[in-house]
């Protein structure tokens, strides 16, 4: 017996923060929102684009993925207006609208419309509203028919980490306990929120209800409170079918939730499997979408699959809604990412590498596969402005190397050279306290898997970060430039023999100082390589064009060569070692990601 399901709801743009970015939620023009009454109001002659980031729905995705092969827009409203089911496909580099079907309706009374979309294979769906005078909309879903015997039971644990960020945690689990868990459906009696504080600073008290639960734990970084997070999860007396993983310093939607629910609900069989990657947008540019899956290319390179998409640009969501190619090494973000219980298990945890790396490595050992879909997603704090050394440097090359090993993934990588050519290119922009960072990172890693047994995460990042680039408030130094992402502009093209000059004498440290110029010039601070700007100065400006910072590099011959014969040497003995090297970590992979290794190391048991 067949019987209406619910995909997902119609979005009213109620976020303050969101206002500025309506167009994430209608084109065309914008609606008034009435907050008291928490409808939308419509003037007389408008016109209302619902086919949006936020309001279209994955057509193509949705009767791919799930049992949903019939589509129905229920609106309820008020007013004289004309709805347009609308539909969206990709051709080459255009997208094509096409006119569904039209419903005039006249309503003086708040009216439940219900209409079924036409039999189509577009890849996206939407509707569009054309006033004939005042109308308002109380608000709406699309729905589907769905067999009874075809929905699933899910019990959906969600596990955020956190350390210290109570600005964002504490809002975030306000908001889930007023909208999700304070409803009468399926969805507020099968959710489980594991809360894991390594920071041991929330009112556990205060947070806790039955379905909020705040587990107290070592700093142990977001490895760390992650796999404390599953393990809690496996040991709640309502048995996980789904495990979220979330991070603690983002906004969110708690229609995402929503979706991914009624999405677990009706999967099909052949993709039951699959993890459930949401994407990332930036917060501080809400409408750009950095990554819903990444990929390690052969250089090393981490990075998303797609190209940054505008989500106000029905191109790119559309660009979104291609059923993509997985490339090898294709990885989930643990900022929204949510897993089947079969590979949650008590022998398949994380490695402990406290941060960076240790989602790359879960979806790669476990040869995940993924479904991502418009409007499962958060905004991420800090992506656009901040690099910092020790993050980048030490702690991603260094677990890039370990989970290499250990796993036995990205064997196509050669992550050697590549820290190699980083080496050089610090050296070369007298970035010395970037070069040593790379340095650390392949000694540590060169320590064995011994090293990694220790809880030692904190200590080290503490002392890492102490070698990031101190920096101070452009107005401090006059050199700053004036436009400051010029920093960015494309290098010129070097000549010949300054190509020669650059490479053979590292820069002009095995040239006299007296022949090297003087002028101070900026230069990104970041990844950024501009060798025509490095080439024969002895200090740069170093700048941060976002926080609008900066500082001085300047050569220093004597530091130089102290890398210069360390590197050398660290290389020589890794060369003899590797192979045994290699052996030993994935020879203790098992133990690594096993319950016992794992409550011996967050101090459960004690």
């Amino acid at each position: 017996m067949s019987k209406n399901y619910k995909l997902q709801n119609i979005l009213f743009c109620d976020n303050d923060r969101l206002e500025a970015y309506w167009e994430m939620f209608f084109k065309s023009s914008r609606p008034v929102y009435d907050r008291e009454k928490k409808t939308i109001v419509l003037g007389a002659g408008q016109v209302i684009d619902f086919c949006t980031y936020f309001n279209s729905i994955s057509l193509l995705k949705w009767k791919t993925y799930t049992y949903a092969s019939k589509l129905i827009l229920k609106l309820r409203v008020k007013g004289e207006m004309e709805i347009i089911l609308t539909g969206y496909e990709k051709k080459d580099t255009q997208y094509i609208r096409k006119v569904l079907h039209r419903a005039k309706v006249s309503a003086a009374e708040p009216q439940e419309i219900s209409l079924e979309y036409p039999e189509n294979n577009l890849m996206l769906a939407g509707f569009e509203i054309h006033t004939h005078g005042i109308c308002v909309v109380y608000g709406g879903e699309y729905d589907t028919e769905i067999d009874e015997e075809q929905v699933r039971h899910v019990s959906l644990h969600l596990c955020t980490t956190t350390f210290k960020k109570e600005d964002y945690i504490l809002p975030n689990i306000q908001l889930l306990k007023d909208t999700v868990l304070a409803g009468n459906d399926s969805l507020a009696k099968n959710l489980w929120i594991h809360v894991v504080d390594n920071g041991r600073t929330l009112p556990v008290e205060e947070l806790e209800t039955e379905h909020v639960m705040v587990h107290p734990n070592l700093n142990v970084g977001g490895a760390g409170g992650f796999t404390r997070g599953m393990l809690e999860a496996m040991d709640h007396k309502e048995k996980p079918t789904h495990v979220l993983l979330m991070d603690d310093d983002v906004m969110i939607l708690p229609e995402s939730l929503i979706r991914t629910y009624n999405l677990l609900k009706i999967v099909r069989p052949e993709y039951e499997h699959h993890f459930i990657s949401g994407a990332m947008l930036f917060y501080e540019e809400m409408n750009y979408l950095y990554e819903d899956v990444g990929f390690m290319d052969h250089e090393g390179t981490y990075g998303p699959i797609k190209d940054r998409v505008d989500t106000r640009k029905m191109e790119d969501i559309l660009r979104c809604e291609e059923m993509f190619h997985q490339p090898k090494n294709a990885y989930a973000g643990w900022w929204y990412c949510c897993i089947p219980a079969e590979f949650v298990r008590k022998d398949n945890l994380p490695l402990p590498v406290f941060v960076r790396g240790d989602d790359v490595e879960y979806s790669l050992r476990n040869k995940a596969k993924f479904i991502t879909l418009s409007g499962i997603c958060i905004w991420h704090m800090g992506f656009t402005n901040k690099f910092n050394g020790a993050m980048e440097f030490y702690q991603v090359h260094r677990n890039t190397l370990m989970l290499q090993a250990a796993s036995g993934v990205c064997q196509n990588v050669d992550i050697m050279t590549r820290i190699r050519k980083l080496i050089r290119v610090n050296l070369l922009r007298f970035n010395y306290d970037g070069a040593e960072l790379l340095l650390d990172a392949v000694e540590d890693y060169m320590k064995g898997y011994k090293f990694f047994m220790k809880n030692q995460g904190e200590k080290l990042l503490k002392e890492k970060s102490q070698k990031n680039e101190k920096m101070e408030p452009l107005s401090k130094f006059p050199e700053a430039p004036t436009k400051v992402l010029s920093v960015y502009a494309q290098d010129l093209p070097r000549k010949s023999l300054e190509t020669f000059l650059y490479r053979i004498t590292y820069n002009g440290h095995f040239w006299p100082t007296k022949w090297l110029k003087k002028s101070v010039v900026p230069v990104a601070y970041d990844w950024y390589y501009s060798p025509h700007r490095y080439f024969f100065r002895r200090k740069l400006l170093a700048v941060n064009p976002y926080l609008k910072q900066g500082a001085y590099r300047e050569m220093d011959k004597k530091r130089f060569f102290e890398l210069f014969s360390r590197e050398r040497k660290l290389f020589n003995r890794y060369a003899r070692i590797h192979e045994r090297l290699e052996k030993e970590y994935r020879d203790h992979r098992k133990e690594f990601t096993s319950e016992s290794f794992w409550r011996k190391y967050l101090e459960i048991d004690k």
